[in-house]
């Protein structure tokens, strides 16, 4: 009767056959009826009172031992690419997907070289807009400190009518 570990070392020299012959088309399928043939004229198992649990344990070890690193069958980016969207484009994608390259791109380079006209004026234009843009940014700033809904009576206390304004008011808004 052959011991637990002549049987892995039969099993072990069929794993690189495994892990290559069937790693490449991923299918492991026609792999285990060679397999089977191969163990059962190597071993009979019918003089063994244990086969089932002994071919479960060997099928276990094989599986657990090659799973890592075979993995199952993916699909790849390629055969993504060949499956239809799965949504229809808008009209301004197919709008976009027409005429980009004659009429959006044109109209967005021109406005980048708009852009960058600053860069070649003279240096009194730059401190002009330098001084009118630092104005705006403290104006701006001033704005954003006082805010016109903060009461500067933090006690005041409202009645109910004023409270029953502002509910009716705020359904009028909401609408």
């Amino acid at each position: 009767m052959m011991d637990y570990k002549e049987q892995r070392e039969w099993l072990q020299e069929y794993l690189p056959q495994y892990m290559t012959e069937h790693l490449k088309d991923k299918n492991y399928s026609h792999f285990w009826p060679v397999l089977n043939a191969e163990w059962f004229k190597w071993l009979c198992f019918l003089t063994f009172p244990l086969i089932l649990f002994q071919q479960r344990k060997i099928l276990q070890w094989t599986k657990l031992k090659s799973s890592a690193k075979c993995p199952k069958k993916e699909s790849t980016v390629f055969n993504d690419m060949l499956q239809p969207k799965r949504r229809a484009k808008s009209k301004a994608e197919i709008y976009s997907d027409i005429y980009y390259n004659k009429r959006i791109k044109p109209l967005v380079k021109a406005e980048e070289e708009v852009g960058n006209l600053l860069e070649d004026e003279d240096e009194d234009v730059k401190a002009q807009v330098h001084k009118m843009y630092e104005q705006q940014w403290r104006t701006h700033e001033n704005a954003a400190k006082t805010n016109v809904l903060d009461d500067d009576e933090g006690d005041c206390m409202l009645d109910a009518e004023a409270i029953t304004q502002g509910i009716d008011d705020l359904s009028i808004i909401c609408q």
